[in-house]
């Protein structure tokens, strides 16, 4: 499962010949330096083609001469993946762990390495739509056990990430497609949003929706704050803060232009908008609709993915340092914000980094290069032997008076830090159900069919001798009288 397949290095490490300028001798000797340096931040990033692009984003890079360049900033290439049949809709990942939904219904799931290094780990298949949304559910300090998709069919699945990811759930979510999932940082709920204009709380312990509300528009995004006390939803040009457990709004900014994507880092919320400006709003200035800072002309078309570098200085007040962004041209660039132009500002920022490939982006996601431990496995509770349970059990029900028969003990349930997932119920012959008031009727389809308990014969004539009085009566007919 952790095996690591390189699909090759784009960096060139060839020795320079005789004959080469002393420029590219320069870049030569740098070259290797650069490639020793660890990668710091993983991203990945989903396109219109069907491929899954990787790249190695170094923030603390020097050159040779120990001046830094570029800002201190490098991006490159790690690798390309033709992941999926048509478009890429979704793409996510934590802790070492990749993943991608497009359009042919598939779930692609990877491994990256810190290297750069990239291996294919196989397919999910059950989804009967696009699949539309991924997020990974990882315990704090390790690396993810959950994975949770929505596709336009509706369903909301979970994939079990420690067990060759697979299918623990599958849940009716949202009708006409889900558009967005969450998981809270604890595990044991999780968002969801849908094309139906509802957002949904699952309870991922009982694997059942906790609660349903309609939303004025169709929300296309949502993210639980650091805190997971309050939720941020993207709408289609507003932005909202909810509370988590209470429910009610607690702030909105309405956007200038359209919003594509968003992202959130400590107080601070980063929207990708239409026309290629990235907005920053503080969710602790409720009541009004202007952005503390922004980047003017970010890109020149369409902003299509936001993304942070999480490098564990992120700040409340000023939120991380790095910015990604991902345009429709083509173009991945990093930004940082503490050069980034203010709302009074009219020139453009210039990015740290940035890198081409003339693809048409549609989703954007970062992870820190560093591979995180797996999780510790459940432990079952103890059980004392049968033997012992059923004369405890004996023991008890003769000092009651009751009776001595023992009722089997149901196996424990499995806790996984806080996160359970229900699996299927049972649908055998043997599996128990609540009583239901249909019980009593019979197979044919009248509404009033006769009853099946009791004395068979005497339930029968009786029930018949009302029928057919009753009609006498409804429709004038005498009984005859017999002689």
């Amino acid at each position: 499962m952790r095996c690591v397949l390189s699909l090759g290095d784009t960096r060139d490490a060839r020795a320079p010949t005789p004959d080469t300028t002393t420029r590219e001798r320069e870049r030569a000797r740098r070259e290797p330096a650069r490639a020793m340096a660890a990668t710091s931040c993983t991203v990945l990033a989903g396109s219109y083609e069907r491929f899954v692009f990787g790249y190695a984003l170094d923030v603390g890079s020097s050159d040779a001469d120990g001046t830094t360049g570029g800002g201190g900033a490098t991006l490159a290439k790690s690798f390309t993946v033709d992941a999926h049949l048509s478009s890429v809709k979704a793409v996510a990942c934590a802790g070492g762990y990749a993943a991608s939904g497009g359009s042919d219904d598939l779930i692609r799931v990877y491994h990256c390495d810190d290297r750069g290094a990239m291996a294919d780990l196989g397919m999910c298949v059950g989804h009967r739509g696009d699949v539309r949304a991924l997020t990974f559910y990882s315990p704090r300090g390790y690396a993810p056990t959950r994975l949770l998709s929505g596709g336009a069919d509706g369903e909301l699945m979970v994939w079990d990430a420690t067990d060759n990811f697979d299918q623990l759930k599958t849940m009716r979510a949202h009708r006409g497609g889900v558009c967005s999932i969450s998981a809270h940082a604890s595990g044991r709920v999780a968002l969801t949003s849908g094309a139906d204009s509802h957002v949904a709380m699952w309870d991922m312990k009982k694997g059942r929706v906790a609660y349903k509300c309609k939303t004025p528009d169709i929300v296309d995004k949502l993210m639980f704050t650091s805190d997971g006390a309050r939720y941020v939803s993207q709408t289609t040009k507003k932005i909202t803060l909810t509370d988590a457990e209470a429910g009610n709004v607690i702030s909105t900014f309405a956007t200038p232009a359209k919003a594509l994507c968003s992202e959130t880092g400590g107080s601070m919320v980063y929207v990708g908008c239409e026309g290629g400006d990235v907005l920053v709003y503080d969710t602790r200035k409720s009541g009004s609709d202007k952005a503390v800072n922004q980047i003017a002309k970010a890109h020149p078309q369409r902003v299509r993915g936001v993304a942070l570098v999480d490098t564990g200085e992120i700040d409340d007040d000023s939120g991380p340092r790095e910015l990604i962004t991902a345009g429709s041209e083509g173009v991945v660039r990093v930004w940082d914000m503490r050069n980034a132009s203010s709302t009074q500002a009219e020139t453009t920022s210039t990015p740290v980094a940035e890198i081409s490939t003339g693809a048409r982006y549609t989703c954007l996601c970062t992870m820190p290069a560093k591979t995180l431990p797996d999780a510790p496995k459940p432990k079952m509770p103890s059980m004392p032997p049968r033997d012992q349970t059923a004369k405890k059990s004996t023991q008890v029900q003769a000092a009651k008076g009751g009776s001595k028969k023992v009722k089997k003990k149901q196996k424990a349930a499995v806790v996984d830090d806080g996160f359970e997932i229900v699996r299927e119920e049972s649908t055998g012959p043997s599996a128990k159900r609540a009583p239901s008031r249909f019980d009593d009727d019979s197979d044919d389809d009248t509404p009033y069919a006769k009853p099946t308990s009791g004395n068979k014969k005497k339930r029968q004539g009786s029930y018949e001798k009302r029928a057919t009085s009753a009609r006498r009566q409804a429709h004038g007919i005498k009984q005859k009288k017999r002689r």
